[in-house]
């Protein structure tokens, strides 16, 4: 019981003793316990220096045991405390200023790896490739770095989890970023949340386990023999991944109806559809009523030919319209 307070095992069974009540001298600890006297000695010596018992001549005196107890448990914490502090200022000590040059290290906690995250980002040269799905647990918003980098001329190439897009403004907040140069991609269930600046260094990041909303958790690679298996990852994700065309479109629905096709509309519409969203979700995401979205659909299906959507799909594929 006593052993987590940094008792021996023979140290608790003679302090067991004395607390039955038994008389109290090391001979008399010695004939019960079967121990030798100096085992006895040292234990009893070990007991007094943590204030859990008196001496007085050859009799040992229990210390109140509340009272002893409490002190006992105070200094062992303050013990930690110090040893905390230790451990933390070696590590730092050896800790060298730059982050290692290759392999792997853990993050745990959102803000952690948000501020990760942008280290990544911020870090890229050339290119970033990545991949977002939920959760969200600060809520789905703009990403104002990769704007600023794509100002800068840095590359992204980002493929979304399909049910990014159901999230209300998605369409509109991937728009804005494949206007300014993002090329995206869909997916119908992207893995982990990723990101890769320059083949240098990544981030795999990992929902909290459970049902629960809980604190994600994170992997920092660095090193060629690490971050090309997430740089193949990635290429065997984009490669099946369907792609998004969300620059922004016509700005008067009258657009729609001319016959000059496909429209900057029609080219969100149908990239949103092949990612596999419904109609009405689809509607949400352009700000269009339910039958704007499948007249439209309908028209595109007359001047093609198609019979069907999936006719439809082909000749969009086979056309390059996305």
């Amino acid at each position: 019981m006593l052993d987590s307070l940094g008792l021996t095992d023979l140290e608790q069974r003679v302090y067991a003793d004395l607390l039955g009540g038994h008389a109290a001298t090391v001979r008399e600890l010695t004939a019960r316990t079967g121990e030798e006297s100096s085992k006895i000695q040292s234990a009893v010596a070990t007991l007094h220096a943590h204030g859990l018992v008196g001496l007085d001549g050859d009799r040992i005196s229990l210390a109140p045991p509340d009272l002893a107890i409490d002190s006992l448990l105070l200094g062992r914490m303050r013990q930690l405390q110090e040893a905390r502090r230790g451990v933390r200022a070696w590590i730092q000590s050896q800790q060298s200023a730059e982050p290692s040059a290759s392999g792997v290290e853990a993050v745990v906690g959102a803000s952690a790896v948000g501020q990760v995250f942008d280290q990544v980002l911020r870090g890229a040269q050339e290119e970033v490739l990545g991949f977002d799905r939920p959760p969200y647990l600060g809520g789905y918003h703009d990403n104002p770095t990769e704007i600023e980098l794509l100002e800068r001329g840095v590359r992204f190439r980002i493929v979304y989890d399909r049910r990014t897009l159901e999230r209300p403004t998605a369409a509109q907040r991937i728009g804005a970023c494949v206007a300014a140069g993002e090329q995206a991609r869909v997916a119908a269930d992207v893995p982990a949340k990723l990101a890769v600046a320059d083949g240098r260094v990544g981030l795999l990041s990992f929902p909290g386990p459970g049902e629960l909303p809980a604190e994600p958790w994170a992997f920092v690679v660095r090193g060629p023999a690490w971050v090309e298996v997430l740089v193949a990852l990635f290429g065997e994700v984009w490669d099946r991944a369907t792609p998004l065309r969300l620059a922004p479109g016509a700005t008067e629905i009258e657009n729609l109806d001319r016959w000059n096709v496909p429209t900057p509309t029609d080219r969100q519409m149908l990239s949103l559809l092949m990612s596999g969203l419904p109609d009405k979700a689809v509607a949400s995401q352009l700000g269009m009523s339910l039958r704007t979205v499948q007249r439209r659909l309908r028209h595109l299906m007359d001047v093609t030919g198609a019979a069907t959507r999936m006719q439809l799909g082909w000749f969009v594929a086979r056309n390059d319209w996305l």
